[in-house]
């Protein structure tokens, strides 16, 4: 009986002895960094008299104040719920939905698009930013197909507009025409669309047919601009697009090696009693794979809140801010311009409320579905 408080004693030593530099390390790496940010964020710090400004004190909530009425903040946000939702609701679901069909072979080269799929998540994450700008860009690989859309329907266009002339006639109808044909790259070319058309177009012999179809379609025809992506309602989808396409793969590989753990005799006793693929994925894999897939989640918005670099790459912080997320508000607030430090810290932490919330919510869908596999 005597040696038993001795050993508690031990034990707990050696644990505290095991446990403590792990515990000291967080506390200076994460804790005691977030505590000189709640510092700095609750008064007016820009550098104190080190640095030439004026001594700090703690002034409260005004930094907070400031942010909750700041429009970029909310954009911020709201653009960065957009990422979480997209990598929630459309990683998971598109890697359980390929991961099931290689598991269960329902594809051909099944380790082919395992590789293919799984090849964004080990490029970097700037290449890959840099390459969707550039794909994107006006003179990038969309650009290319469109344009060529473009200049083969305007060509059309041309042929029959002269062929149902008569052939190659300079008139005001013709001009009109053509005018109508390419649409609004008239109005921005001539001053007097018809008569400077028709001037044009005496320059030519009618055997030079060929060569005025290809003039009239670089001059008139149709190009495509991204500019609209700029507009504040659709300026996101290339993000979230290129989000769900780099990431997918990575839970795909997760899930497919968790379903490689499943006893395939299971899934072939329900075939034979006459459930559907379908069926199969949500009464049997998903029950199975519950724990893997909250599990998952907390790891898809993690990924989620730390998609700067992508942005960033992509849009140099967005155009007019409106891809801008809470780090790059962030980055621009602590490094850009005038500095305003209490500010960024301000953002950091609500960053760390945003990620807190979203922690709690997984914990709670993992306590009510979880833990069943």
């Amino acid at each position: 009986m005597s040696q038993r408080p001795w050993k508690a004693v031990e034990e707990r030593r050696a644990y505290w002895s095991m446990v403590s530099p792990a515990v000291i390390l967080y506390v200076f790496v994460f804790g005691f960094p977030i505590i000189i940010s709640i510092v700095i964020s609750l008064s007016n710090y820009a550098g104190g008299k080190m640095f030439g400004g004026e001594s700090w004190r703690i002034t409260g909530f005004q930094q907070y104040i400031k942010l909750a009425r700041d429009p970029y903040f909310w954009l911020a946000l709201k653009n960065n719920v957009y990422i979480v939702l997209i990598s929630v609701f459309g990683q998971l679901p598109l890697g359980l939905i390929f991961a099931y069909l290689i598991y269960r072979r329902i594809v051909r080269f099944g380790e082919f698009w395992q590789g293919i799929l799984y090849m964004p998540a080990i490029i970097s994450v700037i290449v890959i930013g840099i390459m969707w700008n550039i794909i994107f860009s006006p003179y990038g690989l969309i650009a290319e197909v469109v344009n060529r859309s473009y200049a083969a329907g305007f060509s059309r266009q041309v042929e029959r507009i002269f062929t149902e002339a008569g052939g190659f006639q300079v008139t005001d109808e013709v001009a009109k025409q053509l005018i109508a044909a390419g649409g609004p790259n008239a109005t921005h070319i001539f001053a007097d669309p018809v008569a400077e058309l028709k001037a044009l177009l005496s320059h030519y012999s009618p055997d030079q047919f060929a060569v005025i179809k290809q003039d009239l379609v670089n001059l008139l025809a149709r190009k495509w601009s991204p500019a609209f992506l700029a507009k504040r309602d659709i300026a996101m989808l290339p993000i979230l697009f290129v989000v769900l396409w780099m990431w997918t793969g990575m839970y795909l590989i997760l899930f497919l090696a968790n379903m490689q753990r499943i006893d395939s005799g299971i899934v072939e006793a329900a075939r034979i009693d006459g459930a559907s693929e379908g069926q199969i994925i949500w009464r049997i894999m998903l029950p199975m794979l519950s724990g893997v897939v909250v599990n998952a989640a907390i790891l898809c918005i993690a990924g989620s809140l730390n998609s700067f670099e992508l942005v960033f790459a992509m849009t140099g912080g967005g155009p007019a801010r409106v891809t801008q997320l809470l780090s790059i508000y962030m980055y621009d607030r602590a490094f850009m311009g005038a500095p305003d430090y209490p500010l960024a810290n301000a953002i950091a932490l609500a960053i760390v409320i945003f990620s807190l919330v979203l922690i709690m919510l997984t914990k709670v869908v993992e306590r009510r579905y979880g833990g069943r596999e």
